[in-house]
């Protein structure tokens, strides 16, 4: 089973290569640069095609060796130039060729802060059956660095509580904790009514008291597990939007965000809600986009453990 970390052929984003690097470390994986040929597709046999065919297949493995020189001598690499209709399908066909249980994406291009997605990484999410995680822009690690905590959003569903569960389970398998992280933006008709801060407050503090009524179950089961995380802990961030929110706790250099599919989306893929959304454009930290079939999964062995 590998990490597959997908390389435009342009481009090498540093920031997915070095996210590729921590997964592939801390779980003890190969790591596999894959980088799709898609224009074209599939080739004919007139000379001006093959030649250009021949000009991407070079523009492909050159972005390869930069990535691959990124990559420090402790991880185990092998790189794929793959031929397919488009760069979602052959990520995906790679992913499959390669038993990925990870793939690995930068942030689109053009963003800044947070995580943007752009067409191929959406189109992805909807399309695959494993977990994707996306780097934020500037993500990077110091030398030998390993997944430090996994924090798990946690919204008050059963389905984000089995997240929480099956997140707790890959985190004890990478020697990290697991922290349970709820977040909510201050509501918006305290300003328009006029409310004081000091109504507004003790609706957040009620809401953070029943949060953490919730996850006690949680961390029962977790701590009843097979395996047992480093730490567990709860937290809750509360500001005036998301940004404010996700910045109010506390973030490791080397953890990552975990968020589960809405459960109203297709069985297996990921299907992003409203509010997971919003907290992916505004995480400060590398994200994994859990799909339910994934969810599931991990709850499974979590229990069995």
């Amino acid at each position: 089973m590998t990490v597959v970390v997908g390389v435009a052929p342009n481009h090498a984003s540093e920031a997915a290569i070095h996210l590729a690097v921590l997964l592939a470390r801390s779980y003890d994986r190969d790591l596999v640069v894959a980088s799709v040929n898609s224009v074209a597709w599939p080739p004919s046999d007139s000379r001006v095609d093959t030649e250009y065919q021949t000009f991407l297949i070079k523009n492909a493995r050159a972005a390869i060796d930069a990535a691959v020189a990124l990559i420090p001598s402790d991880i185990r690499v092998r790189t794929v130039v793959h031929g397919a209709s488009s760069a979602r399908r052959g990520l995906l066909e790679v992913c499959e060729a390669e038993k990925a249980v990870r793939l690995v994406l930068g942030s689109a291009s053009e963003a800044g802060e947070g995580i943007r997605l752009g067409s191929v990484s959406f189109g992805l999410l909807q399309a695959a059956e494993i977990p994707v995680a996306i780097a934020p822009h500037g993500f990077a690690l110091e030398p030998g660095a390993r997944l430090s905590r996994v924090t798990a959003a946690y919204s008050g569903s059963e389905t984000s509580a089995e997240l929480v569960l099956g997140g707790a389970a890959v985190a004890a398998d990478a020697g990290a904790g697991i922290r349970i992280a709820s977040f909510h933006t201050r509501p918006r008709a305290f300003a328009s009514a006029g409310v004081g801060l000091q109504a507004e407050d003790q609706v957040v503090k009620q809401w953070e008291m029943t949060i953490r009524a919730h996850t006690t179950e949680i961390l029962g089961e977790i701590e009843q597990s097979g395996r047992v995380p480093e730490s567990v802990e709860v937290v809750v961030g509360a500001g005036k939007n998301w940004r404010e929110a996700l910045r109010a706790i506390p973030w490791e250099g080397t953890e990552v965000l975990l968020l589960g599919s809405s459960s109203l989306g297709p069985l297996a893929r990921i299907s992003l809600g409203s509010h997971a959304a919003k907290i992916l454009r505004a995480a400060p930290v590398p994200v994994v986009l859990v799909p339910r079939r994934a969810t599931d999964e991990y709850l499974a062995r979590a229990r069995a453990e």
